[in-house]
């Protein structure tokens, strides 16, 4: 014989397993409630398993632009570290090649790290300065590039990344922290 449970709250619990619902009111008799549990941990699976993607804090055009950010122009290949709204450092740098741009808008650093290897399908480097901004894209040091800036972005970008000259890289990690505004346009 089944069970029948009425729920009123926002939080059903079956089997020592939460499964947030909506407020309302629902029927279930337990076989109903063990499959709206098996439907929920597939769709967190899915979830878990697909790519983030970078989700800009605000679109740039309605950014509330503090006096401390982080500026990274696409079209002038340059970045530029605004405190107080004076430019206390500029460098040339690399964005994303094209079909695997740069993600524009406005984001904030939400992981430093002194030093790690970047790895991807066809890669395995290493940096000395981590700054990421937007999903797996960051700010970083490339010390297997020869020159910055300019139109290297369009035949020999990075995967989505901004890259900067490693003496900057140093001098940027020192300046930022967690939470510091990134405009990239």
């Amino acid at each position: 014989m089944s069970k029948s449970f009425r729920i009123l709250s926002a939080i059903l619990t079956v089997v020592a397993v939460t499964v947030l619902m909506p407020s309302s009111v629902y029927a279930f008799d337990e076989a109903d409630a063990l499959q709206a549990i098996a439907d929920l941990e597939a769709a967190q699976m899915q979830q878990l398993l697909a790519e983030p993607q970078p989700t800009p804090v605000v679109p740039h055009e309605a950014a509330p632009v503090g006096p401390t950010y982080v500026d990274v122009s696409i079209n002038d290949q340059t970045l530029t570290y605004f405190v107080n709204g004076v430019p206390v450092l500029q460098t040339p740098c690399v964005t994303g090649s094209p079909g695997r741009g740069t993600p524009r808008g406005v984001f904030q650093i939400n992981t430093t790290i002194p030093g790690k290897y970047l790895t991807g399908p066809t890669w395995h480097v290493w940096v000395n300065r981590w700054m990421r901004f937007a999903g797996n894209c960051g700010i970083h040091d490339a010390t297997w590039r020869k020159q910055f800036g300019g139109d290297i972005y369009k035949h020999n970008g990075s995967h989505g990344c901004v890259n900067i000259p490693k003496d900057m890289a140093i001098q940027l990690y020192n300046m930022v922290g967690i939470g510091t505004t990134v405009i990239v346009h």
